[in-house]
């Protein structure tokens, strides 16, 4: 009786040993798809085959990969934004090369590294990821200039993915279009005055009137990491906006035409987008 009761426990005590091994292989397949190149990345574009990367991100393998960036701060290779976000916008037509010009861990997380990449491309789509494993953006119409003033439009929009992870929700600018981003020289994407705020300038900056500020840039410039929101200023509200007060992101991609040149390539008066 003794050895049948050793044998019962033996075996339960290695069934639960299997399911947990088990359920840990799960994790880690759904823990390495998180950080596996996107088909993008391999030259997979819809638009033009073969020549650009990035150019449109599959979404993501599931919202768990975004989680699990967020929990180790380890960014994916490319941050796959939903298919439908750009739908409409002047970066959703033939002939654009749509790629990513700017990724903070690439290219740096400083408001220079950023104004860098994308300063006089035009249109650009901010797509970002928290260390809460949420993703979500803007969409800026204008472009940037690096001129301390704001910039009014209807085409702006704020984004964050849905439940699914696949589609997006879109928080559009109110009626007027009014000041809808803020084109801080030292800081990061600012969409109204505080409705979604990345990177804000270490400094007060006078911009509007007063024209570009001429503080130092690179001790002035705000960090890309650290971001702001209170939605509804600028933009409309809509119910589960991710991003509450303030915030840390893991990784900032912008998405520009990149056959237009970087700003500091040339040079003189800009009247982008006219």
């Amino acid at each position: 009786m003794k050895a049948k009761r050793r044998e019962r426990v033996r075996a339960t005590h290695t069934g639960g040993t299997l399911i947990v091994l088990a359920v840990a292989c799960t994790c880690i397949r759904h823990a390495t798809s998180a950080f596996a190149p996107p088909p993008a990345a391999l030259g997979l574009d819809r638009r033009s085959p073969g020549t650009s990367l990035y150019a449109t991100p599959s979404p993501s393998p599931s919202p768990l990969g975004d989680v699990l960036s967020g929990l180790t701060g380890r960014p994916p290779s490319s941050l796959a934004y939903p298919a439908d976000v750009l739908e409409g916008t002047n970066l959703d037509r033939a002939g654009i090369d749509l790629r990513c010009v700017y990724k903070a861990s690439r290219d740096g997380w400083s408001a220079v590294d950023f104004h860098r990449c994308v300063d006089e491309r035009g249109s650009g789509l901010v797509v970002c990821l928290s260390q809460s494993g949420k993703k979500f953006g803007g969409y800026n119409p204008l472009g940037w200039r690096s001129s301390d003033d704001y910039g009014s439009s209807n085409s702006a929009f704020l984004w964050f993915t849905d439940r699914s992870g696949e589609g997006s929700v879109k928080c559009p600018a109110l009626s007027g279009g009014q000041a809808v981003v803020f084109d801080y020289a030292t800081g990061g994407p600012t969409f109204g005055s505080a409705d979604l705020c990345i990177g804000p300038p270490q400094a007060a900056v006078l911009g509007g009137f007063a024209g570009p500020d001429m503080m130092d840039t690179a001790s002035n410039a705000g960090n890309l990491r650290e971001g702001t929101s209170s939605v509804g200023g600028a933009y409309d509200t809509r119910s589960g906006w991710p991003a509450r007060g303030k915030f840390r992101l893991v990784e900032l991609e912008v998405y520009c035409d990149a056959s237009i040149s970087p700003g500091g390539s040339g040079g003189g008066f800009n009247l982008w987008p006219f």
